[in-house]
């Protein structure tokens, strides 16, 4: 881990997952709904990976979440990593909220236009 990384843990549901964070060291705030909604992202396409034959109606009934909105929340793993780093350092734009990132989850696949699109910089 170099001067500017930082570790970031979270557990949720017996789950475990570790972020590294590149930036610098400022202290920040991250908003707890947009954390929470990144790390169930990651969590639901990891029980689909761990899980071969399972299908995304099935865990998410299992996650008591439907298949619609857990199909919106799996787009969240194609974020740019930059915007999730942000996200987890509470840098990211005052007005991107939680309910405003999962209004329509179909994002532009390139990196760019996807940081412009959630207004970032």
């Amino acid at each position: 881990m170099t001067n500017t990384e930082r570790t970031v843990w979270f557990v949720a549901g017996g789950k475990e997952m570790k972020f590294v964070v590149e930036g610098d060291r400022e202290v920040r705030i991250a908003d707890p709904s947009l954390v929470r909604l990144i790390v169930r992202a990651h969590m639901l396409v990891r029980r689909l990976a761990e899980n071969p034959g399972s299908t995304l109606e099935g865990v998410a009934a299992q996650e008591n979440m439907g298949g619609p909105y857990a199909a919106r929340l799996t787009r969240l793993n194609y974020l740019a990593p930059n915007i999730v780093a942000a996200i987890l350092d509470g840098k990211q734009p005052v007005d991107l909220t939680a309910n405003k990132l999962m209004a329509d989850t179909r994002f532009p696949f390139d990196w760019r236009a996807q940081r412009a699109a959630l207004g970032f910089a």
